[in-house]
């Protein structure tokens, strides 16, 4: 390439008053390659650029023509508008020092070329949808130009090689030829069979100016316009927005956005994360070529380089297969779906709920509230009736990372798409899976085995306990809740009617009763002998969220724990409802009392609302197991649909930050509740932390009261503990400060009307 061309702003304003006719100072603009000026004139603003004298004439014609064809095809697209020469040409040819030079007068636009980590998640699916606009505005261009060789299309990225003897860094060049080595082994020879059409090929936030509200006020320098897959287009400007943190969620924002107007194809979608390496490989190669060609432009040359390295670091230490995996996922919203069937009116609550009566008979559970809801769609923290109205959920946990998170649908999606079977045959989904999950655990909990919910992971739980043991008996909190099968429901107490206790089940208070929990232990195990039954386990929800919420009681724990295990029980953790980051301190709430549990039972929130549980626990039990009993089977526990559903919501906690989003959120709600609890004497206490939180009222018929009122404002919570007098607020756990402080308003008037 030759160098820029060498022109002063007294040059430039010459050279645009003689070959445009327009008369005004002249301000450099950035550039690597080229000479870019601003005009000002007569109250109007110009760009003036000055080709380098290595671009072809022709091929500066194709990329004023695409520019006008774009702005044909689609006039809400901000592409500038051309000025013709005196000659009414679209560009002319200007010598200087010797060369000749292309050089064309547009519209100066406003707009700024905006810092990548300023763009919001809304802000990059509006520029996901402008990427695609453009692409889809040239679909009926083309240009014989279009066909010519070029550094910067990917389809030649093989070319890239001799410059990797350009990166001083030997750990740097080693990881770029990894990264060719796979370039060329898988990319390029799929590139062939994907869309192609003449596309901008840099649609970067360099190229796509924004306004200060972040919409798009300019789309620039068609200078690098090709013919190419679609899919590069795409991959080119996604690749300027990846950058930690929340990397992949980025990628999600700009493919939905991107999807709205361009549905990807699959293949598309399963080459994205290779496009999207080779892009910021090209970026990181050709920087250090030029700088070695041009060091007095090192500084502007080498601008973007360390971010750049920094993410094909990451993906190299991700591993080749982890990082498509992600960007599948990530990438899903942008996949072509069959189109949606018409929308139909829903019928009205009496009907349905006639048809419920009918249907389901009255062994069915009753609805929440005194006026039933009827939900149709949910998004984050919301839920939407039929009637349109929408509801704050402070209450269901089942969707942890928020209802129908566009991440976990498209993991689920994109699994279901290709395959679902059972653990009889190999697949990874489940493999990954459990080495996550165990990574997160003690270390002696070493063993997963899946089911479908949280009442089979305690049923399996008790199975493995009275098996090694030979045990019979256990022992749960009063008003605890563990399953819905015959064995759960008789493990709990919250579920027993008057005339049903189980012999074989001993209680013991939650926390905050008066006896002290390891002399309680000590009396359920002699009750439970003295009847024939021997203890086999200790079934605890270490937040004991369905006997009244009492999440910060650490010494409660390890005393109950060690006194059942001097009894020669097991300790099994029920994660089903406080697990997965809720109390935000820790990933699992029995964390918070330094014990380690020989079962943690996993289930609701672990697939973000599809069907999924897990029992964690030693590989000595489970041998054990293995040797008094017939080996374990789930035929659907551990499919690869709903293993991809987990593994899409331990991704969201984890680049979402949800752990510190909960302790943080959490923290403020319970010092806001503190101060509700000095104004309304109709509450007796607060207590739970993170986004667990229970507030006692006086009576069962306030709380009632309370939640009826708060549903009548547009906010949702439950009731829990003995005789349901303890509001339960347990929402998703990407519950904000700003929701937050919607429901602590609803609370506030709701507590002044109760009994």
């Amino acid at each position: 390439m030759e160098p820029p061309p060498a022109l002063t702003p007294v040059d430039a304003a010459e050279l645009a008053a003689r070959v445009f006719a327009v008369e005004g100072p002249a301000a450099p603009l950035d550039s690597e390659r080229d000479a870019n000026f601003r005009i000002d004139s007569g109250g109007r603003s110009f760009v003036l650029k000055v080709y380098n004298s290595a671009e072809l004439e022709d091929v500066v014609e194709m990329q004023t023509r695409a520019m006008l064809h774009v702005a044909a095809t689609d006039p809400e697209l901000p592409v500038p508008r051309l000025t013709r020469t005196r000659e009414d040409a679209l560009h002319g040819v200007v010598e200087i020092d010797g060369r000749q030079h292309a050089v064309h007068l547009i519209d100066f636009l406003p707009g700024e070329c905006a810092e990548p980590d300023s763009f919001e998640p809304e802000a990059l699916r509006v520029f996901g949808a402008t990427v695609a606009r453009v692409s889809k505005a040239l679909r009926g261009f083309f240009h014989p130009a279009a066909e010519r060789t070029l550094l910067w299309d990917m389809k030649q990225a093989a070319g890239l090689r001799p410059f990797l003897d350009d990166v001083e860094d030997s750990a740097r060049s080693d990881l770029a030829r990894r990264a060719l080595d796979r370039v060329e082994e898988r990319l390029l020879p799929a590139l062939p069979r994907l869309r192609a059409q003449v596309i901008h090929n840099d649609l970067t936030y360099d190229n796509v100016l924004v306004g200060g509200d972040g919409n798009v006020t300019a789309i620039v320098d068609f200078g690098d316009t090709t013919h190419g897959p679609v899919l590069c287009d795409a991959a080119v400007a996604l690749a300027s927005f990846c950058l930690e943190p929340h990397l992949f969620e980025r990628v999600e924002a700009f493919a939905r956005g991107y999807g709205e107007i361009t549905p990807l194809e699959e293949e598309e979608v399963e080459l994205l994360a290779d496009a999207v390496s080779a892009r910021l490989l090209a970026s990181a190669l050709i920087a250090a070529s030029r700088v070695r060609q041009f060091p007095e432009n090192a500084e502007y040359i080498n601008s973007f380089v360390p971010r750049t390295w920094q993410v094909l670091e990451l993906f190299d230490d991700l591993g080749p297969e982890e990082v498509r995996r992600r960007f599948r996922t990530a990438a899903a919203p942008a996949l072509a779906w069959p189109p949606q069937a018409r929308p139909r009116s829903h019928p009205r609550v009496e009907e349905l709920l006639e048809r419920r009566r009918r249907l389901f008979g009255p062994a069915m559970m009753p609805l929440s509230y005194e006026r039933p809801l009827h939900f149709v769609r949910g998004e984050g923290v919301w839920l939407f009736g039929a009637d349109g109205r929408r509801y704050l959920d402070a209450y269901n946990n089942v969707a942890a990372v928020g209802h129908c998170h566009p991440r976990v649908v498209a993991a689920l999606a994109t699994q279901a798409r290709f395959l679902n079977t059972n653990t009889r045959y190999l697949h990874e989904t489940a493999l990954e899976l459990a080495e996550r999950l165990i990574a997160t655990m003690p270390a002696g909990l070493d063993t997963c085995l899946f089911v479908n919910s949280g009442s089979e992971a305690n049923d399996l739980a008790w199975r493995f306990a009275t098996t090694v043991t030979g045990g019979s008996g256990a022992i749960v909190t009063a008003w605890a809740y563990h399953g819905v099968t015959a064995v759960q429901t008789d493990l709990s107490p919250s579920e027993w009617v008057a005339e049903h206790r189980p012999d074989y089940v001993e209680t013991i208070e939650p926390p905050g009763g008066q006896t002290e929990v390891a002399s309680s232990v000590a009396v359920a195990v002699g009750a439970l002998d003295a009847r024939g039954h021997r203890p086999a386990a200790l079934f605890l929800d270490s937040a004991h969220t369905s006997s009244g919420i009492f999440a910060d009681a650490p010494d409660y724990l390890a005393g109950a724990v060690s006194a059942a295990r001097t009894a020669g029980a097991f300790f099994v953790a029920d994660e089903v409802q406080a697990g997965f980051g809720r109390l935000g301190s820790h990933m699992w709430s029995f964390e918070t009392g330094d014990v380690e549990p020989d079962f943690v039972t996993l289930g609701k929130p672990m697939g973000n609302g599809h069907p999924i549980a897990a029992l964690v626990t030693r590989a000595d039990i489970a041998e054990e197991f293995a040797r008094r009993a017939p080996p374990f089977f789930s035929t659907f526990g551990g499919n690869p649909v709903a293993c991809a559903a987990a593994l899409a919501v331990l991704d969201v906690i984890a680049e979402e930050r949800l752990l510190e989003n909960v302790t943080q959120v959490g923290r403020h709600l319970r010092a806001e509740l503190d101060e509700l609890a000095v104004r309304h004497r109709v509450i007796r206490d607060v207590r739970g932390c993170g986004l667990l939180v229970g507030v006692e009222l006086t009576s069962a018929d306030a709380a009632r009261d309370v939640a009826n009122v708060l549903r009548d404002r547009g906010v949702l919570i439950g009731l829990t503990g003995r005789g349901g007098s303890v509001l339960k607020i347990r929402p998703p756990m990407v519950f904000r400060r700003e929701h937050a402080d919607l429901l602590l308003e609803a609370l506030d008037e709701a507590l002044g009307k109760a009994r």
